[in-house]
């Protein structure tokens, strides 16, 4: 059996316990915290975003008439130059039409040569009824000849007169006949130029829409192509384009897996009103291989870099509306707060507000102000 008063005397030491614990927890328990010191690192302020592979300059390549696609001399993926014939519709028609339009271009200019001719010969004959009538005028008035005679002589001057406005009249026809002639053949030459498909620049052919034998009309795409300016259209969000301008460098990683060096381009300035991005457009510094438009992409730019003291981004909270982290001193923790600089996605920089060597609490959740700590240092942390 045991001994009168055990249960007192368990009570005791259970209650001597609590109380031996309580003062340990309030007096003596100091909370450990994993910290590092404070040093300088440089800080590079990387922003990404998603996007796809895109040209600067897509060209839809279609024809201007309507036609039958006789022959294709380029496929999709072919690198062409400028110029380059890339397909050829049926012309039989259109030659045959040009042909006709200098022939009556020719024609026009023959019936031009002979209506000068009869003009400078009725020119000819003018002057000499009129001077014919000058000089019967002069006998005339004394009335050396005959009323009769002189009527005749006027009459070949208003003969002579009527045959060179005639003549005139032919001649503009005939030029008027030439300008519609020389119309009709460059209109003629323009609708069989428009027969051959050409590349407007130097690019690659990324899409063919079409086959021999297809009929094509006015504006039905044939080709499909882009130029050698090729970049990554991304989606950055616009709480991060402040950081951002032209010529920054980046990084562009394509969804099959390969890496390009690339430079910012283009900045939009209209953010999408229900996802909050901007479009920043990053070329690439050479080309990828294979080219595939829309292929999906993730670009990281380097917004910036600053040499400052660096801390952890788990070490940063806000207290009433200040910005800070908390350091260990003197067995406790001590809210301070700080000027922020860039930040890498791990660490971010502090401009004002802490001194090199200072221990910082990694962690500051749950964390208050004057609590008791015991800091630990972990080395490597904030490298």
């Amino acid at each position: 059996m045991k001994p009168p008063g055990w249960k007192k005397i368990g009570g005791v030491v259970i209650a001597a316990l609590i109380v031996i614990f309580a003062v340990y927890r309030v007096f003596l328990y100091r909370l450990p915290v994993a910290v590092v010191l404070v040093k300088k690192a440089q800080i590079r302020d990387i922003v990404e975003g998603p996007g796809t592979v895109q040209s600067k300059v897509p060209v839809a390549l279609s024809a201007r008439i309507t036609g039958i696609l006789e022959k294709l001399y380029a496929d999709q993926g072919d690198r062409v130059k400028r110029g380059q014939v890339l397909a050829d519709l049926d012309s039989a028609e259109l030659r045959h039409r040009e042909a006709a339009a200098r022939w009556a271009q020719s024609r026009a200019q023959r019936d031009l040569a002979r209506a000068k001719a009869d003009l400078v010969k009725s020119q000819a004959s003018l002057l000499l009824a009129q001077s014919n009538y000058q000089r019967d005028l002069e006998v005339f008035t004394p009335g050396y000849i005959s009323a009769a005679a002189f009527d005749i002589t006027k009459a070949a001057l208003r003969v002579a007169q009527s045959d060179v406005a005639a003549n005139e009249a032919s001649v503009e026809a005939s030029k008027a006949a030439i300008s519609q002639a020389e119309s009709d053949t460059r209109t003629a030459e323009a609708l069989l130029g428009y027969t051959r498909i050409l590349a407007p620049m130097d690019g690659i052919i990324t899409v063919r829409t079409a086959e021999t034998g297809d009929t094509i009309n006015p504006g039905t795409p044939i080709f499909q192509m882009v130029d050698y300016q090729i970049w990554a259209a991304s989606w950055i969000d616009e709480s991060k384009i402040f950081l951002l301008k032209v010529g920054q460098k980046a990084r562009i990683r394509l969804r099959s897996g390969q890496t390009y060096q690339g430079e910012v381009v283009r900045l939009n300035r209209q953010a999408d009103t229900v996802t909050r991005e901007l479009e920043v457009d990053v070329k690439f510094d050479r080309l990828p291989k294979p080219i595939t438009i829309g292929e999906e992409t993730e670009v990281y730019i380097d917004a910036g870099r600053q040499d400052a003291l660096a801390v952890p981004l788990s070490a940063l909270t806000e207290r009433n509306g200040a910005k800070g982290v908390f350091v260990a001193a003197g067995g406790r923790a001590n809210f301070c707060p700080a000027t922020l600089g860039l930040y890498d996605g791990r660490r971010v920089a502090v401009l004002k507000g802490l001194k090199e060597g200072e221990m910082v609490i990694v962690n500051s959740a749950g964390i208050r102000p004057g609590e008791r700590v015991r800091p630990e240092i972990i080395a490597g942390k904030d490298d």
